[in-house]
């Protein structure tokens, strides 16, 4: 029997704890941990159209009109060259863009500088290490009743997507 390399049990143990926290996704409230400000859903076993798929039909099921997609991944990749930064940074990555007309109007009320938090954007990718591992990620917005409301829309939508998978991994980050 062949000896598996380091690389090898911590991916089959990063698989083995993804697979075991699946179902805490459905009764976790969005967790926080950390300072970042960011969220980061795993969803493992899937491939990025699938998922692309299930994020803009969880979009379109809070009467948001259908996102803006940039291919933010092929972008990388053709300006490496000239930037000097690896071109397989992402296996892929797409970044979806939309805007909540009752969101933004509680945090434009709040503060007309809070336009800087519109539009939201959820990030759909994978990485060139585990093609078979999707990941969402979006940011939190400003502390306020405003910006509270558009991360509990964020945190529906990357429910409802990453419940049509059964292998998600609980979201993390600030």
């Amino acid at each position: 029997m062949a000896t598996r390399s380091a690389s090898q049990r911590w991916r089959r143990r990063r698989s083995l704890h993804i697979i075991g926290m699946a179902c805490a996704l459905a009764t976790a409230p969005g967790t926080q941990a950390g300072d970042s400000g960011t969220v980061t859903v795993i969803i493992a076993n899937a491939v990025i159209g699938d998922v692309s798929v299930a994020l803009t039909d969880a979009i379109a099921e809070e009467g948001i009109t259908a996102p803006s997609e940039s291919h933010f991944g092929d972008m990388l990749a053709r300006t490496a060259p000239e930037l000097g930064h690896r071109a397989d940074l992402y296996a892929e990555a797409r970044i979806y863009t939309f805007c909540s007309a009752v969101i933004a109007a509680k945090l434009a009320t709040e503060s007309v500088h809070n336009i800087a938090h519109c539009p939201l954007s959820i990030a759909v990718y994978s990485l060139p290490a585990d093609r078979r591992s999707v990941y969402l990620g979006y940011r939190r917005s400003v502390e306020s009743a405003g910006g509270r409301a558009a991360d509990a829309l964020l945190d529906r939508i990357a429910t409802r997507t990453t419940a049509q998978f059964q292998h998600a991994a609980p979201p993390v980050g600030r």
